[in-house]
């Protein structure tokens, strides 16, 4: 029997910058299941000035999810295979969507997931989405963003060799995953696990929110801690980065121990 609930709430929010452009965020969660993911697909360039319709990275986040959720429901093994088992399931279902796709630069999608069996999180991550643990009314972050060493040194490539030379390189030193269905991916996805204890809190969010979360995660016994999910939840999708020329797509989870 688990020794803790789970009570669950999330969003998302459509960029307003570009009005033919979808959310390309996903998010999923399921208090039975005990599962939680947020998804963020990889933007793609537009062509002859308009987005793709349908979004290829929308598709991507769709064909990863619904295959992760099947396998996460069938399986019965350890968490951390369970969750492993999900991922590679996911980023299968990308490499059929992929399949005879016109571009070297693949759809695909990073993202979060997280188990909660008994007290402890399991969780799994590629990519720059953020997780983030509350205990005792501090917050930490549990992922690291995979793209930091690409920005540093943004000007020292083109986009193209950043999407198809970089993407899921492993000897690359700025080498960063994405499931698009390729079989590098697995060499950028981080595990771990975090014991649980009633009163903390797991937060699940994508890149779109760095700036919010990086303004309430010094606060000791802050925000993020203290604010009602819901409340949190309105907060973080109103929220804008000062000066921001581009609002990106924004999707959060928050999933209170009990």
């Amino acid at each position: 029997m688990d020794r803790v609930t789970i009570c669950m709430r999330g969003g998302t929010r459509r960029n307003s910058h570009y009005e033919d452009k979808p959310n390309e965020d996903f998010i999923f969660f399921d208090e039975k299941l005990r599962f939680a993911m947020v998804l963020d697909g990889v933007t793609r360039d537009r062509e002859n000035g308009k987005y793709p319709a349908p979004s290829p990275a929308r598709l991507a986040d769709e064909a990863f999810a619904g295959a992760a959720i099947k396998s996460l429901r069938s399986g019965d093994s350890c968490p951390e295979d369970r969750l492993l088992a999900a991922a590679t399931a996911g980023n299968k279902a990308v490499n059929k969507l992929n399949s005879g796709f016109p571009s070297p630069f693949l759809p695909g999608t990073v993202g979060v997931l997280a188990l909660f069996c008994e007290d402890v999180l399991h969780y799994l991550y590629i990519g720059d989405s953020n997780g983030v643990v509350i205990q005792s009314g501090a917050a930490r972050r549990f992922t690291e963003p995979q793209t930091s060493e690409v920005h540093k040194h943004r000007k020292e490539f083109t986009s193209h060799e950043i999407r198809t030379v970089i993407c899921n390189n492993a000897s690359h030193p700025c080498g960063y995953g994405v499931f698009n269905g390729q079989s590098g991916a697995y060499a950028f996805v981080r595990r771990g696990c975090i014991a649980l204890s009633p009163g903390d809190r797991v937060i699940l969010a994508t890149d779109g929110l760095d700036g919010f979360l990086d303004l309430h995660i010094p606060e000791s016994h802050g925000f993020l801690a203290t604010a009602g999910a819901d409340e949190l939840i309105s907060s973080a999708l109103e929220y804008v980065n000062p000066g921001a020329k581009y609002i990106d797509d924004r999707s959060i989870i928050v999933a209170d121990v009990l």
